[in-house]
């Protein structure tokens, strides 16, 4: 009686570890631990791809610290912080090809999200119209600041007009790079100020309902 008791505790044990396994392993190893698991938040988690394989991640909702990992196609993991009081903060890919970020923090509650990455041979992509974003999304410039250019990336999530402008401190349009529909996916520009003088500029995308600017400086 007593070994059936306890072989009934091992397999309700086991079942207990099978349905909590919700976190990624960048924290405290695969499965949960410590007080409890994350729980999965859609569009904490965004990635840009840098050059050299690198992927800059930034995790929204969090002043604190945060991690992250780099899955390959085969669920592998190849790059990993497990924690950094940086945000954003970069991990390197070992070669080409489609990446799963995972990537989360564990105050004010733990959380964690999942975005995709797909580096070309050159280490970075103009164009990733392969992926469908959840979101609408205007990146930060990089680099920022720059001399003589600099790339904006962006990400649609629903077929809209779009358009992605330039502004002097003062308001003024000085360039026009995109004025277009555009289908869902993830883009990216070059944005060259050879005829730009030094100093403060804005970028501002505009995209169905959705708007947001950002800030660039040039120094020449």
């Amino acid at each position: 009686m007593k070994i059936s008791l306890f072989l009934s505790l091992i397999a309700i044990f086991i079942v207990f570890i099978s349905f909590t396994k919700s976190e990624p392993g960048f924290n405290s190893g695969p499965g949960c631990g410590g007080s409890g698991c994350h729980t999965s938040e859609s569009g904490i988690v965004t990635a840009e791809v840098l050059n050299n394989f690198q992927v800059r991640i930034t995790v929204t909702g969090t002043t604190s610290k945060v991690g992250g990992e780099l899955v390959n196609s085969s669920g592998n993991v190849v790059a990993v912080i497990n924690s950094t009081s940086t945000n954003p903060f970069t991990l390197t890919a070992p070669s080409p090809g489609t990446y799963t970020v995972n990537a989360g923090f564990k105050s004010p509650s733990r959380k964690w999200g999942t975005t995709s990455a797909v580096i070309n041979v050159t280490g970075i992509d103009e164009e990733l119209v392969g992926l469908r974003p959840e979101i609408f999304t205007l990146y930060d410039n990089y680099p920022n600041p720059f001399n003589p250019s600099t790339k904006i990336r962006y990400a649609i999530s629903q077929t809209a007009f779009t358009s992605l402008k330039i502004y002097s401190i003062l308001g003024e349009e000085v360039a026009v790079l995109i004025n277009e529909t555009r289908t869902p996916g993830v883009y990216e520009v070059n944005f060259d100020s050879a005829n730009l003088t030094s100093g403060t500029y804005f970028y501002k995308l505009e995209s169905g309902n959705f708007s947001q600017t950002k800030k660039m400086i040039v120094l020449k």
